[in-house]
């Protein structure tokens, strides 16, 4: 875990920690906690894929906001985790001094779309094209 501008990490690491927080935000305060959890899960296997070693067997460092926006994220859920996690990252405070994390909205939009290819009537595939195409 390392200090990295958030322009620096892929762009569907950064795409998918946006979209977290602004689904998580919204579902608690709606009180939808299955998917606020479901949305930590789904952001949970994009930062395990983005830390697969690659070719050369080296791990890519991940990006210490990334995995202190999960932590914060999850702190309503399991508290004592958060604070744990919270520790270990490197902060002497609680986490509870710590603001909730916000998204930013441009982020949260996506660029392309996924369409289903049918004939006959019948799914023979998707495909994925840009919004304004």
């Amino acid at each position: 875990i390392e200090e990295l501008a958030e322009e620096n990490w892929s762009e569907e690491l950064r795409k998918t920690m946006h979209k977290t927080i602004q689904k998580v935000t919204k579902d608690i305060e709606s009180l939808s906690f299955n998917t606020a959890i479901s949305a930590l899960m789904v952001y949970t296997n994009t930062l395990q894929s983005a830390a697969k070693p690659d070719k050369n067997g080296e791990i890519p460092a991940l990006p210490k906001k990334a995995v202190e926006t999960l932590t914060l994220l999850a702190s309503p859920f399991a508290p004592h985790l958060g604070e744990e996690c919270w520790s270990l990252l490197g902060h002497e405070d609680s986490l509870a001094y710590f603001p909730w994390p916000t998204y930013d909205e441009k982020q949260c939009v996506d660029s392309t779309v996924k369409i289903g290819v049918q004939v006959n009537g019948k799914k023979r595939g998707e495909m994925e094209i840009e919004k304004d195409a």
